[in-house]
């Protein structure tokens, strides 16, 4: 199923909320401190968390957060914030963000039920030191009603450039609508879909088992995916164009002198679309795709060990770029 390159990574996130005090937004520090130190301690014994207060980190280290997709624009906003994250980086526990914590799992690939699995033991132990708020009628509260009942939140990171220029994405959403799914860009709501990359996930949550949510995601993901196969089918159909436009971003990738980070996200994705194709071949499709974070621009700010201009970040992408691009991928002779 995922030998099309379509499916990106999968994010099962639950939220919750401790019973007896506010939501986040009308709480006051020491409320929060609370959370804090009380999701800290209930995690003690089930990994080696790093605990990050977003009032004592910097706004680079918060932006490269948002980039790995840890935390949530909305988080590094926050005043009495933190984040746990584990050594592997799969793992991040949001606190005091719109709830009080937001669990989250992301892992490669069609993983519904591994990240599913993972999340659930995670929970079980917040849950043995900290009391949820929960209603008989509502299931978990939050702040949002869309999160009220299970709290779960599944979602796939997909990969759909011939849906997208084709502008089918819609068409192909809407044909499993019964689903009540949504499409969100890269970094989540309002966001934009970079590189061609959509956020696939369930709107609702109340009135629905766990498993029912799950199964709901992975039947879209799969009706979604088939939609990509065969709008790249059409693409194919003008092979000079489509294969002009990857053999012109591999071209620039590995050759320019500097590339905005826009930019790069539109190259990197042709030339994804090109390994589909068999014009280029991509070694390695993880470190491809560790490649698509690490040109974000605080990543780049950190890799370069400096406060940098744009410009010069641009300059430092672009030889990024093509170093590490040429070192797992290369142009096919076709």
């Amino acid at each position: 199923m995922n030998n099309n390159g379509t499916i990106i990574s999968t994010r099962i996130r639950l939220a919750r909320n401790i019973d007896g005090l506010p939501f986040p937004n009308k709480m006051s520090e020491l409320h929060a401190r609370r959370v804090i130190d009380g999701v800290s301690k209930s995690l003690d014994g089930v990994d080696k968390f790093s605990r990050f207060d977003m009032n004592r980190i910097s706004p680079l280290d918060k932006a490269i957060l948002i980039e790995k997709h840890l935390i949530s624009p909305d988080l590094a906003e926050s005043d009495y914030g933190a984040v746990l994250i584990d050594p592997d980086e799969n793992v991040s526990i949001m606190v005091n963000e719109e709830d009080h914590i937001r669990e989250q799992v992301i892992l490669p690939g069609l993983s519904l039920d591994q990240a599913y699995d993972r999340i659930n033991k995670i929970d079980d132990a917040l849950s043995k030191n900290l009391k949820f708020a929960f209603s008989r009628r509502f299931g978990y509260l939050t702040s949002c009603a869309t999160n009220l009942g299970t709290g779960l939140r599944a979602s796939v990171m997909m990969f759909l450039p011939a849906l997208t220029i084709l502008k089918n994405l819609k068409s192909a959403v809407n044909a499993v609508s019964r689903l009540n799914m949504t499409v969100r860009g890269v970094y989540g709501e309002d966001s934009k879909a970079d590189g061609f990359l959509h956020q696939i996930s369930n709107q609702h949550t109340l009135g629905l088992k766990e498993s029912e949510i799950i199964d709901s995601v992975r039947t879209a993901i799969y009706h979604i995916s088939r939609a990509e196969e065969e709008a790249r089918d059409i693409l194919k159909r003008n092979e000079p164009e489509i294969k002009d436009n990857i053999m012109r971003a591999w071209g620039v990738a590995t050759n320019a002198y500097t590339i905005s980070a826009d930019e790069a996200m539109r190259l990197l994705a042709m030339i994804k679309l090109g390994d589909y194709y068999g014009y280029i071949n991509i070694s390695d499709e993880q470190v491809f795709q560790k490649l698509i974070t690490h040109i974000q621009p605080a990543n780049m700010q950190f890799i370069g060990g400096r406060n940098m201009e744009p410009q010069e970040r641009d300059i430092l992408r672009a030889r990024y770029i093509s170093a590490n691009l040429t070192t797992i991928a290369k142009r096919n002779n076709l």
